[in-house]
């Protein structure tokens, strides 16, 4: 059996082509993979924590690696399992930091300033569609990846967001010039991905092979070719939208509902104190800064 097979029986379409991607990066930077030991894998955590991964990131790394060496054990390709009782120990700072987020300016010259320069021309429309998302509805990685096209009401101006085992799906509006880019998109850079492929698909947003975007590669996508001072974390951006509305007077109920937080606490996370405020404006005045 081959690897995506077995990864399709056991795992959903979106998380499928997460595990394959990072199984493949793991593949293509490991000697003899097929054969690495329990020091080759703690070398390979070793280098992600190096290049400044996030704990949680190092983590879904050693998950799909745990998965693929377990279809290497059922294929008889190999005996044992080396990292099967590995378990890390980095420690996940889930607080917000609510001082280091992005303005709303800085966000929309963001969205306005996208040109990626690449010689396939149409995928900007469908890079400024996956910002417009992260900017004006707060998506994470992962909602973005699962849209379909059953989910787009371009009459009334929504989108529906289905829910996952972190957040609650809810119903948005899209902003006005969100409508006419998704519907562009829609008509001429989706269809045109999908004809040059000969394929067909579900999702609302695809790759130049015509299949569904991964989460893992929007990050890369977004900034590309932008200046290290001029890129943008997805997380980061949807921090600081709900932050931003919670700053802007908006009700904690409403903006916990918009944001799809399951638990009223982890809204309030992103709440700023008078003293925090006053801190952030005395760290950005000082001189010494």
């Amino acid at each position: 059996m081959e690897l995506e097979q077995y990864l399709k029986e056991k795992y959903s379409p979106t998380a499928t082509g997460n595990y394959e991607y990072l199984i493949n990066r793991f593949k293509s930077l490991v000697y003899a993979p097929e054969k690495a030991s329990y020091q080759d894998v703690m070398s390979y955590l070793a280098s992600l924590r190096e290049a400044g991964k996030h704990p949680k990131t190092i983590r879904n790394h050693l998950f799909a690696i745990k998965i693929y060496y377990r279809y290497l054990v059922a294929e008889g390709v190999r005996a044992d399992h080396p990292c099967q009782f590995l378990f890390l120990a980095d420690k996940i700072n889930r607080a917000v930091d609510v001082q280091s987020l992005y303005s709303m300016p800085q966000m929309e010259k963001f969205l306005e300033s996208y040109n990626p320069n690449l010689k396939n021309e149409p995928t900007r429309e469908r890079e400024k569609v996956v910002i417009s998302l992260l900017i004006y509805q707060a998506l994470t990685v992962l909602e973005i990846s699962q849209l379909n096209v059953q989910d787009l009401n371009l009459e009334k101006g929504t989108i529906r967001v289905n829910g996952n085992v972190k957040n609650n799906g809810r119903t948005l509006d899209l902003k006005p010039t969100q409508i006419m880019l998704l519907h562009n998109y829609l008509n001429e850079t989706r269809e045109q991905l999908l004809k040059q492929n000969q394929t067909e698909s579900e999702a609302l947003l695809i790759r130049n092979s015509g299949t569904r975007i991964l989460p893992h590669g929007i990050s890369r996508t977004i900034n590309c070719n932008r200046k290290p001072t001029e890129k943008m974390k997805p997380l980061k951006i949807r921090q600081s939208v709900i932050a931003h509305l919670l700053k802007s007077g908006n009700d904690l109920r409403i903006v916990q509902v918009f944001a799809g937080h399951k638990r009223a606490a982890a809204t309030e996370e992103y709440k700023q104190t008078g003293l925090e405020e006053l801190k952030a404006a005395i760290d950005k005045l000082h001189p010494l800064q």
